[in-house]
């Protein structure tokens, strides 16, 4: 039964106790997708935003997104370890090396080659701070709904949505989204929407305050103007 974390339009938990005690009950195994959400993890200060994962049995994240970390570097956790063992072996005398399966990582990965991934996130983080990078995502995010929701040209929704920040153009009944994206890559911009909302993520520690406001400005112009 797969859950979605910190994603909207679904920005919150989407499994209820109730559905969470009849998975138990039948035994259905719980994955949650929070290839976004669970970046939290790697924050001290957010950390209290995935408390919901201690339900799940695995939850897949993906640290190049919100981490900034180059593509691709997603993982997946699980509770209990030797399942992965049991689901991805494939015994091949011919393949490793005279120390036996103890050893041979490949066991525990669904594929070969992506165990770099993990490298990857484990450099990052002995070189970098994720938790400077985390924390400064759901900073940034709860610094920009403030400025949304006292911006009347703009409609502020799912505030409660801890990373993401969406909202809707005032002042027109109807809005071609697509035509408003294409006006905005004109201009040297590219933002995201979401079947009829603006939606923005703030990863970039260069983007504060006056970059948002002028963006703010751009997208108000090319809805007004040209959609």
């Amino acid at each position: 039964f797969p859950s979605i974390l910190h994603n909207p339009p679904l920005s919150f938990f989407l499994v209820t106790l109730y559905l969470l005690q009849v998975m138990k009950k039948h035994a259905v195994w719980h994955h949650v997708d929070a290839c976004v959400g669970a970046c939290a993890l790697f924050s001290n200060k957010y950390r209290y935003l995935t408390s919901e994962l201690v339900t799940a049995d695995s939850i897949t994240v993906d640290c190049h997104k919100l981490l900034n970390i180059t593509m691709q570097c997603s993982c997946v956790l699980v509770k209990e370890g030797k399942l992965l063992n049991e689901c991805s072996t494939v015994t091949a005398p011919y393949l490793f090396h005279k120390y036996g399966n103890s050893v041979d990582h490949s066991q525990r990965s669904f594929q070969c080659g992506r165990k770099a991934d993990g490298f990857k996130l484990w450099f990052c983080d002995a070189v970098d701070d994720l938790d400077k990078q985390a924390t400064m995502v759901y900073d940034r995010a709860a610094d920009f709904h403030k400025i949304l929701a006292g911006d009347e040209r703009f409609n502020h929704i799912y505030a409660d949505s801890p990373s993401h920040i969406c909202f809707r153009v005032r002042g027109k009944e109807e809005i071609d989204y697509e035509r408003a994206v294409e006006g905005l890559r004109r201009r040297g911009l590219y933002i995201e929407y979401y079947i009829d909302f603006f939606r923005l993520v703030p990863v970039n520690e260069s983007f504060g305050e006056e970059q948002l406001r002028s963006v703010l400005d751009e997208i108000y112009d090319v809805v007004m103007k040209e959609c």
